[in-house]
């Protein structure tokens, strides 16, 4: 990404929802992205303020847009996590902040004309540490956790300053028994 570029986050709106969608249809989001309708059906309850309950994990998911030089090409999802959180393993658990907060975080580049581009890491880089000065200064702790057979995520996670401590099973849905990388990337206040 040149310096001429400007690079931007805000949350998912209505405005978003057919390029999402179409996002979301594209062979390279589906084969890792979850695009059952009930995951739609969030992003579509989020966009629309979070009125409704949501049949998928709750709602507990928050949708952001990334956009450059306001033209959107990424979706990235996040969720705090709570140390109190009972269906944690010790691999999590031992991962999570201990003087600030935990945001799970997922990402994919939708657009087409962006893939290719060398800008998954510099996009998740400047998305972390946007969280952390815009939406939580208490945010110092970011997880991710890509399917071990997902090797580009893996290495442009790790191109945003993520790091793998530890692997494990999925658990529910199409993805039981599915290995995953956990992935850590720490900010200072």
């Amino acid at each position: 990404m040149n310096s001429n570029c400007t690079l931007k986050f805000e949350k998912a709106q209505l405005k978003y929802l057919s390029e999402v969608t179409l996002w979301l249809d594209q062979p390279h989001v589906q084969e890792f992205w979850d695009n059952s309708p009930e995951h739609k059906q969030d992003i579509l309850i989020f966009m629309t303020g979070r009125k409704d309950v949501s049949p998928y994990f709750e709602g507990i998911f928050d949708y952001w847009i990334g956009s450059i030089n306001n033209e959107p090409f990424c979706l990235l999802m996040t969720s705090e996590i709570s140390i109190h959180a009972s269906d944690l393993s010790y691999l999590w658990k031992s991962h999570l902040s201990t003087s600030g907060k935990t945001c799970s975080l997922d990402f994919m580049i939708g657009n087409l004309k962006f893939l290719g581009k060398g800008l998954g890491g510099i996009t998740l880089d400047a998305f972390c540490k946007f969280m952390q000065k815009e939406n939580d200064q208490q945010i110092d702790t970011f997880i991710i956790d890509p399917a071990e057979s997902n090797f580009k995520a893996k290495h442009v996670y790790e191109k945003g300053g993520f790091r793998v401590v530890g692997d494990f099973y999925r658990d529910f849905g199409l993805e039981k028994n599915v290995k995953h990388l956990l992935m850590v990337k720490h900010l200072s206040n």
